[in-house]
């Protein structure tokens, strides 16, 4: 199946809302009167993740590090794993699947779920609060909302079984935990994500609420075809020419919707006019196809990333978001 066919049908899979969720009750009770086994937390990651997501982006890791890619974004993200290398966590190795949530609870906030293979007692005894992590910060141990947290500068996660991790900054993942303590860890994402979210053979997916999100609606100002954006859907993988995505954005009007897909072919244009400078700055045309069509309130769009231009983004990742400043990781309570 070639990549255009296969989007295709991932695209009429993942956008279709009136699709049959598999949507779950609460997957885990931990109230003082309920003991919580591994297999309730290993059952469903989604339901690890707080509600109110402005988006919920999964990511099939062993696919994203098998891609051209992929061992540079490895080398990226060991430079920024709050673990220390006698934790014993190779990312390539042992890393499954991640959920992340994106929030905008007190800023830009996220919390993620990993899964995967992960050895609860080498974490444990790497947190002796001296060895350094590739943070630059010792990696401490501490306690929140009756889990053992590891924390190192502004980031911090819980192993929660030998097969999930909890994590995020401080917002993120205090209101994780708060809930996983208070026996509230429900499956919480409506059904139009969970249905993204279930697409199968798919190596990336992500569903994403824009409406009423003023920060989002801030980030999104420069770019035309995003104003007025209430909803995104997206599908993807990490195949030749590097990344390959169908996806639907869903405007109030189809007017809007018309406008935005020839906005995408505006900007799509504007990209190659300046392909001559972006090959002689080797990073390629990073657009390689670009397809859009309004379908009512929603426009459509099918479009195939260069490689060389995800490694272009990587280092640039690597060069304008250094390490984070130590800031004080506030573990002690629990918020309502």
């Amino acid at each position: 199946m070639n990549v255009r066919t296969y989007l295709a049908a991932a695209a009429a899979l993942a956008l279709s809302v009136g699709g049959c969720s598999k949507k779950q009750d609460t997957v885990v009770a931990t109230a003082d009167t309920v003991q919580i086994t591994a297999a309730d937390i290993d059952r469903d990651a989604v339901a690890l993740l707080p509600g109110g997501a402005v988006g919920v982006v999964r990511v099939d890791a062993p696919s994203l590090f098998q891609s051209q890619f992929g061992q540079h974004l490895a080398q990226l993200l060991a430079s920024r794993l709050p673990l220390p290398p006698s934790a014993g966590f190779e990312p390539t190795r042992d890393l499954g699947v991640l959920y992340a949530g994106l929030y905008s609870m007190q800023g830009a906030d996220f919390a993620a779920v990993a899964t995967g293979t992960f050895h609860p007692d080498a974490i444990e005894r790497a947190a002796d609060g001296t060895t350094m992590t590739p943070l630059g910060a010792p990696l401490v141990k501490t306690s929140y909302a009756r889990r053992t947290l590891y924390v190192s500068r502004n980031v911090g996660f819980a192993v929660l079984t030998e097969h999930t991790i909890l994590l995020g900054n401080e917002t993120g993942i205090r209101r994780a935990l708060d809930r996983l303590s208070e026996g509230r860890a429900k499956h919480d994402v409506p059904p139009w994500m969970d249905d993204v979210l279930g697409t199968p053979n798919a190596a990336l997916v992500g569903a994403f609420d824009f409406a009423g999100q003023a920060p989002v609606a801030a980030t999104v100002k420069g770019l035309s075809f995003l104003q007025g954006i209430r909803r995104a859907r997206i599908v993807g993988n990490f195949q030749p020419p590097g990344m390959n995505f169908a996806g639907t954005l869903s405007y109030p009007t189809p007017e809007a919707a018309q406008a935005a897909s020839a906005g995408m072919n505006q900007a799509n244009q504007m990209v190659q006019s300046y392909g001559f400078f972006m090959q002689l700055a080797g990073i390629g045309n990073p657009i390689q196809s670009l397809q859009t069509a309004p379908n009512g309130n929603d426009a459509q769009f099918v479009v195939a990333i260069e490689g060389r231009a995800v490694e272009w983004a990587l280092n640039q990742i690597a060069t304008f978001a250094p390490v984070a400043q130590a800031t004080p990781f506030q573990t002690q309570g629990s918020r309502p």
